[in-house]
């Protein structure tokens, strides 16, 4: 077909936060937090379909292996929030064939298809100075059709196919209307390109200083799960204490996911969904240790129902001083605030060592 979809996922391009995340470092990243393969809906409807059989236009090519085949290592090609960006950096030094999938950010309930090829496919031109690495990796929506199918938009001679193990695996055997095969892919190549990614990103933090780094700050979503009264305890003391606590109590407790900001002012909690408050500000200098679950077999498993967490999460907390207590004694009066990671590459170790290094204890990461 003449029709190329690469034009509906050109039309959005991804939103660079205003914040930084936090830098991560190949030490730091939490390897026991399982990946999460898609979102609810990309789970829902590939476990609907293998419990039935395999119905879409292409039944006789796609057999019920083959998209076992597909979807078991769907973990390796699905990325659900990777922007088209990453997608294209990842993908432009790759054998052609080389693919992933993605949510689509423009169009909420598609998926991005992106690919590379070989050559340009007849018809599109290379854009003038651009890479031609960068170029030679295309883009295809992939919409839901009425009955709940999905099928590449504006290919007409494209089939429905049941789900999207269906689609990539049919698409591995035959381009149909894709420049290419894909190729299933026999391990996760987001791990190259998070290596190399960290690497840049510690060569460049090196060469900034601490007020830079915190002028600049960073910041990610959390889960806020407790607020405890440490009365005099600090350091990891008060955190062990703290996370006892959370931990004891955990189906009593109220939690809420948070965007952490720590910046050259302290840390910023601003509740996203306003469930327990709307934002709480603790001074940096109030701000007296960070530090992480030092229990390496213990991590946050209990699932609230209002809120999309990781299955296996480590908790992390920080110390302050009371901002509106009152100190009766001549003892200092502490809180400690516990939390657990939401984000995979967001990791609790990395927020701590952001913490602990630039805001509290001034020094190069």
């Amino acid at each position: 077909p003449t029709v190329n979809s690469d034009r509906f996922e050109h039309q959005t391009t991804s939103k660079t936060p205003s914040t930084p995340t936090f830098p991560v470092s190949n030490q730091t990243y939490n390897q026991n937090i399982q990946p999460r393969v898609g979102n609810s809906s990309f789970r829902n409807q590939e476990e609907n379909s293998r419990r039935s059989s395999i119905s879409s236009a292409t039944e006789s090519d796609v057999n019920r292996n083959g998209a076992y085949q597909a979807h078991h290592v769907s973990q390796y090609w699905y990325k659900e929030k990777m922007s088209r960006e990453d997608a294209i950096n990842l993908l432009k030094t790759k054998p052609p064939g080389t693919f992933l999938v993605r949510d689509s950010q423009g169009f909420p309930g598609s998926y991005g298809l992106a690919i590379k090829v070989e050559t340009l496919p007849p018809g599109i031109q290379a854009k003038q100075g651009a890479d031609p690495n960068a170029e030679l990796v295309r883009h295809y929506l992939i919409e839901r059709t009425p009955t709940g199918h999905v099928r590449l938009k504006g290919c007409p001679n494209e089939p429905d196919f049941a789900n999207l193990s269906v689609l990539v695996y049919q698409h591995s055997i035959t381009p149909l209307a894709l420049p290419i095969k894909l190729t299933l892919p026999t391990f996760d190549i987001t791990e190259d390109y998070r290596s190399m990614s960290n690497q840049q990103q510690h060569e460049t933090l090196k060469k900034m200083s601490v007020k830079d780094l915190l002028d600049k700050g960073a910041a990610c979503n959390v889960v806020y799960l407790n607020n405890v009264d440490v009365e005099s305890l600090s350091g990891q003391m008060a955190v062990n204490k703290a996370l006892r606590a959370t931990f004891e109590n955990l189906d009593r407790l109220q939690a809420t996911i948070v965007h952490f900001k720590v910046s050259n002012t302290g840390i910023t909690l601003t509740d996203t969904k306003k469930k327990l408050f709307s934002r709480r500000h603790f001074p940096k200098e109030y701000v007296t240790y960070c530090g992480v679950d030092y229990e390496t077999d213990r991590y946050w498993i209990y699932q609230f129902p209002d809120l999309e967490m990781l299955p296996k999460a480590k908790c992390f907390g920080f110390v302050s001083k009371k901002v509106n207590g009152t100190n009766r004694s001549n003892q200092p009066e502490n809180e400690c605030h516990i939390f657990a990671e939401i984000d995979r590459t967001q990791p609790s170790t990395a927020i701590v060592n952001f913490v602990s290094k630039v805001m509290i204890g001034s020094v190069p990461v």
